[in-house]
């Protein structure tokens, strides 16, 4: 649009009578052409503007004042502008005008696919599964002096039970935890750790730790709180195994992203500090630091500025890293690859590329309980293209 109906739309808000469209097509003509050098609309006129445009813009509401807020400021691609090519042409291929008004592109999309949920398998050291959202709350079994109980709160606690640890010798069994794709779920350890897994992940443990250190293997993505644990004035350690890399806390709060899809292992710290070594090199590792991130590359060839077999340690937004945990998706300059994976993941859907893929980088937050049509929808805001046949989302040109 011209910049004297972006003029007449500012006014239009000062006044009131802005409608939803309007304030979307505002947006839009925003992002492509605020602060380009052809702009007449002075800066100071912008900012004078913007901030209340902005609070009030259909995808900027905030999550606090409405349950059906499903996005954050994906506008903030506007702050990385120079590395994303979509910028200069969104308010063309997103939003048409026909006879002076106003109208916004919809997505055709004639499938969709409801988000992720709360879902998961116990497996048992005697090799039976529970389906942790089919089961009902209360114990749901016996392993060893361990007791595994439901909670209201859908979380798997374990709990020693004194009867049982009186009643019985003392064994080592191991359980399994394991969500699929479109699921995700919450744990108690024995020891009372708290661990959170994302979709298409697992998390391997004994039902009882021993006293000298506490042990657990993972697959996937994992959110630890690291319960503090002591014996006889010494702490015992507590270490993730996850592919060739372990990690060592004493009580502390990190993310472990070791999917097999991805090139690199991603470990986080958040607060405390940890320990990160290679297997069999337990001389060669590195301490975190919060707000930290160490990469260890998994494939050497999609990691090029990463040394075999040693960390590389950068800064990093811990709230993006976690956010998946508090019910969004946040991406941070993600390439599109990587955030096909993730919606992959976490929808349940295979994603397959019509021709090359392009060099897209996002930038914004989506709730994940958003179905995801929904999702294709906003970020086809960025000029890249969706269609959903069955259990695929195909990327096109």
């Amino acid at each position: 649009m011209d910049e004297s109906l972006a003029k007449e739309l500012f006014q239009k808000y000062k006044d009131g009578t802005l409608t939803e469209e309007e304030m979307a097509l505002l947006e839009s003509w925003y992002i492509a052409h605020a602060k380009s050098s052809n702009s007449t609309i002075t800066t100071n006129e912008i900012e004078k503007n913007l901030d209340q445009v902005w609070e009030s813009l259909p995808v900027n509401k905030d999550e606090k004042a409405s349950n059906n807020s499903t996005v954050k400021p994906l506008l903030k691609w506007l702050a990385v502008a120079a590395s994303i090519a979509i910028i200069s042409t969104i308010g063309v291929n997103i939003f048409l005008r026909q006879k002076n008004e106003p109208k916004i592109k919809t997505v055709a999309i004639v499938q969709d696919a409801a988000p992720g949920d709360n879902r998961a398998k116990l497996t048992l050291a005697n090799g039976q599964n529970i389906m942790l959202h089919e089961a009902g709350n209360g114990k749901l079994a016996q392993q060893g002096q361990t007791a595994v109980i439901k909670t209201k709160q859908g979380e798997i606690v374990y709990e020693f039970d004194m009867q049982e640890a009186g009643s019985r010798a003392q064994t080592v069994t191991y359980n399994t935890i394991s969500t699929p794709k479109a699921g995700q779920y919450q744990v108690k350890l024995p020891d009372g750790t708290r661990v959170w897994l994302n979709a298409a992940s697992s998390i391997h443990f004994p039902t009882v730790f021993p006293t000298t250190e506490r042990v657990v293997e993972i697959a996937g993505e994992a959110y630890f709180e690291v319960a503090k644990v002591k014996k006889k004035s010494k702490r015992v350690p507590f270490k993730v195994k996850a592919g060739n890399q372990v990690v060592e806390v004493l009580g502390t709060r990190f993310n472990v992203n070791s999917y097999a899809d991805e090139a690199i292992i991603q470990t986080t710290l958040v607060e405390g500090s940890i320990k990160l070594e290679l297997a069999g090199k337990e001389n060669q590792g590195v301490l975190l630091r919060p707000g930290e991130q160490a990469l260890l590359a998994r494939d050497l060839r999609k990691s090029a500025d990463i040394a075999a077999g040693s960390f590389k340690v950068k800064q990093v937004d811990t709230k993006t890293v976690i956010a998946w945990k508090e019910g969004y998706f946040r991406f941070n300059n993600v390439g599109l690859p990587e955030l096909m994976r993730q919606l992959s993941r976490w929808y349940d859907m295979e994603v397959v590329y019509e021709g090359p893929i392009k060099e897209y980088e996002f930038v914004g937050q989506i709730e994940r309980n958003t179905n995801l049509s929904k999702v294709l929808q906003i970020l086809e805001l960025g000029d890249v293209h969706f269609r959903i046949e069955n259990k695929k989302i195909v990327v096109t040109n």
